[in-house]
């Protein structure tokens, strides 16, 4: 288990649920029920509740990695289904326990947990807790072997839950919600599940089905998860928000990752060239426009916008698949999922927004990327959003056109001014083209003046470069946009950018 890093350390400051007995009686079986609750929890003020005590709140890293739920107390182990499920306890950071409930026949449960259900032997615990509360749970699956269950997905800590599909390592996370995220002067708000319904699958099934209720200050929320492992895991979400307040930036389908150095950022005394689980954001627009924008470690908090109606995706992904661009055995960077969201239904007006923190180690998750309404989220209101997130290793298949593979930038020789991105573009029609085809770019860019571009073909890798030269004002960020054609017949993607000086 991986921590999430900065920004879920950070939610345990701001919110925290109700206690574990708060919905033992009368829970909901259906989810028109969850979403019921929902819209009532919203009509209220919001309430806190506190925080775990004892042992289990003062674990360290270390010593919460280590507890170990017993294999024979795996939910469903002895039935016939592809799916098990097991649960984290309260306790490290994770201090605010959640209730799970178990639907079974149209009926639900309370999950019933002990001490007893719990390996304690590794966590250098005196004598294990006499009482235990949850936290969040995990999937399994026989996602690799068939005879192996291996996780799929997670739920644990905030609105935060991960998965992953076939051949993948955990990365990039998702959140159910994000509000005011990347505002400056305004601290982030963290909104949680507070409950989860696990809805038994029939024997056979390859696919499960979560709820969750949410709540926050600014908002309550019903969500439906169904889940499909295999080589690209999708999980099927519906997410229906009643807000309890007016929200300034109400964030959906918020996608949170890490980014600490790449090609354009080299890594800081470390060997590893690269360090990222995800380096770049892509773009599906309304319009048919496929947009890679490359991530940034910055030097301050930068916020981009991307507007568009009807977005047809957007996703934080990791593109360079190449291990030696990592040199990491440990963690396999070359194997985190893209996550990749496909809006289902009419999303309207709005903009993804891309969220970049400075940060200066690899364990905090300093990019957040997102959707924003272009109307106001007001005291009262209920919004509902339907869409599709699919963890893949396959993202070429996102791009039928020539894609971005590397952007790179340094200094112009002899020009101490100017500035040189380096764009490489590879696959589509580029890997036909013989080197004497007469490729031309266009080039776009703000608050610089532009000197020079030229195209260079790549006959060994068979693929393209652009060189641009610019020379930036020196006080204003310089955006930049850039696509190959050929004969005016655009040719890949729109690689964007931006310097900052």
């Amino acid at each position: 288990m991986r921590t999430v890093g900065l920004l879920a350390l950070l939610f345990c400051l701001f919110t925290a649920p109700t206690g574990p007995t708060a919905w033992a009686q009368g829970a909901p079986s259906t989810f028109a029920a969850v979403e019921t609750m929902a819209a009532k929890l919203a009509a209220e003020p919001y309430k806190q509740s506190p925080s775990i005590e004892g042992d289990m709140r003062r674990l360290t890293y270390d010593q919460y990695r280590a507890l170990r739920a017993k294999p024979d107390t795996a939910l469903w182990r002895n039935d016939k289904s592809l799916f098990r499920a097991e649960f984290f306890p309260a306790g490290f950071i994770y201090e605010h326990p959640v209730q799970i409930f178990v639907v079974e026949n149209g009926v639900a449960r309370p999950l019933p947990v002990s001490p007893d259900d719990l390996d304690f032997s590794d966590t250098g615990l005196k004598q294990p807790p006499q009482k235990i509360e949850l936290a969040g749970f995990r999937l399994l699956h026989p996602l690799n072997q068939p005879n192996k269950f291996d996780e799929v997905a997670s739920f644990l800590g905030a609105s935060y839950f991960r998965t992953i599909g076939r051949g993948q390592l955990y990365g990039t996370s998702a959140r159910g919600l994000a509000i005011d995220t990347g505002i400056g002067g305004k601290p982030e708000e963290f909104p949680l599940f507070r409950a989860f319904w696990l809805v038994k699958p029939a024997d056979g099934a390859t696919d499960m089905t979560v709820w969750a209720l949410l709540d926050s200050p600014g908002a309550a929320g019903a969500f439906s998860f169904t889940i499909r492992p295999g080589s690209r895991t999708t999980i099927d979400t519906t997410s229906i928000i009643y807000l309890r307040n007016d929200v300034q930036v109400l964030g959906i389908a918020p996608l949170t990752s890490m980014f600490f150095s790449g090609k354009a950022t080299p890594a800081r005394d470390d060997y590893r060239p690269e360090i990222h689980d995800s380096d770049g954001l892509y773009l599906s627009t309304g319009k048919g426009e496929r947009i890679w924008r490359p991530l940034d470690n910055p030097g301050a908090l930068a916020v981009s916008s991307f507007q568009d109606n009807n977005p047809r995706g957007f996703g934080l992904m990791q593109r360079e698949r190449d291990f030696e661009r990592y040199q990491d055995t440990s963690a396999g960077l070359h194997t985190r999922p893209s996550l990749w969201v496909e809006p289902v239904g009419d999303w309207g007006d709005g903009e993804v927004r891309l969220v970049e923190i400075p940060t200066q180690a690899e364990t905090n998750d300093n990019i957040v990327a997102f959707w924003v309404s272009r109307w106001p989220a007001k005291k009262g209101e209920r919004k509902e959003y339907a869409y599709r997130l699919h963890a893949l290793l396959d993202e070429a298949a996102l791009s039928p056109a020539g894609r971005t593979v590397a952007t790179r930038v340094g200094a112009v020789p002899g020009q101490p001014k100017q500035r040189r991105m380096v764009v490489e573009f590879a696959g589509g029609e580029l890997a036909s083209l013989a080197p004497e085809q007469p490729v031309t770019s266009d080039v776009g860019l703000t608050n610089a003046k532009l000197n020079r571009t030229y195209v260079e073909a790549l006959p060994w890798k068979r693929g393209w470069r652009l060189f641009i030269d610019f020379e930036p004002d020196g006080k204003k960020p310089v955006d930049l946009r850039a696509v190959l054609q050929l004969r005016g017949q655009t040719l890949t993607e729109t690689w964007t950018s931006v310097f900052r000086p």
